[in-house]
């Protein structure tokens, strides 16, 4: 079967399993079994698919059909113009989160400490030290399968020992340290919603989802913390739900922070900025 036909051909499978974005699926993964950018799958549209080729993909489809993310399937995610690797043991980075690296950059000056909480893929903290190689950056994550996968990502794109990964549950590695900028992109989703939302997200790790109390029990702990880890003039960022504008503002202030929410391009609460 030609490339060209091939690809109407799962297109169509995919649309009609209700798959959200047929085309872009069928293309992403097609063209990454078959080692070709996007766009050549149109310029080589007449050639032949080999049977290894077609078995290739014919398996990778059948598991975007069973609702598994295209990230999982290809093994990468594009994220601030980066490559990460990806698999099940890490939250698929979101385009929404480059706002807070775009944060992150503003507010950290010149030699900063960072720490990134949360770290997963290592998405955060790596994307930031590639942009701003003056900084001094650590990361953590309560899974060591998740730091296995932050710590290739880091050697792909920095190189050996440009980041410090530790593991532990949000700052218990950190005791007596002080950053002057701490960065998290933590579980945010109510765990009622669990089951309940697009099915994809079924197949991401749960405790990098989903958290009690509406989703505030681990943005509220990292608040009620963050201030023994922040230097004197330090600054918290956070990744928010879109319904924890008023949460994030009450527990900010109590805790003594002047706090202030940037909306995301589709103009809801996203990144919080918490300033001592």
């Amino acid at each position: 079967m030609k490339i060209g036909d091939y690809i109407k051909s799962i297109t169509h499978a995919l649309r009609e399993a209700g798959i959200d974005s047929p085309a872009l699926d069928a293309e992403v993964i097609a063209a990454h079994f078959l080692d070709m950018d996007r766009h050549q799958l149109v310029t080589w549209s007449d050639r032949v698919l080999s049977d290894s080729e077609k078995s290739a993909i014919d398996k990778a489809i059948k598991r975007r059909l069973k609702f598994e993310p295209v990230a999982y399937i290809t093994g990468m995610k594009e994220f601030y113009s980066l490559e990460f690797t990806v698999n099940k043991d890490v939250l698929i980075p979101r385009p929404e989160t480059e706002l807070l690296v775009d944060m992150a950059i503003y507010w950290a000056g010149l030699n900063s400490s960072v720490l990134d909480l949360c770290t997963g893929s290592g998405a955060i903290a790596v994307a930031l030290k590639h942009s701003r190689g003056d900084l001094d950056v650590c990361a953590s994550d309560i899974s060591a399968k998740a730091l296995k996968v932050a710590e290739k990502n880091a050697e792909k794109i920095l190189g050996k020992r440009r980041i410090s990964f530790f593991e532990g549950d949000l700052f218990t590695p950190f005791k007596d340290e002080k950053f002057d900028l701490i960065v998290s992109n933590p579980p945010y989703v109510s765990g009622v919603l669990k089951g309940g939302l697009q099915r994809e997200l079924d197949f991401e790790p749960h405790d990098a989802l989903y958290a009690d109390d509406d989703g505030r029990a681990v943005i509220r702990k990292i608040i009620d913390e963050a201030p023994l880890y922040l230097d004197e003039k330090g600054v918290l960022l956070l990744e928010i739900g879109s319904n924890h504008r008023d949460f994030i503002e009450d527990a900010g202030r109590k805790r003594g922070f002047t706090v202030s929410v940037l909306n995301d391009y589709a103009g809801l609460p996203r990144v919080a900025t918490l300033k001592k």
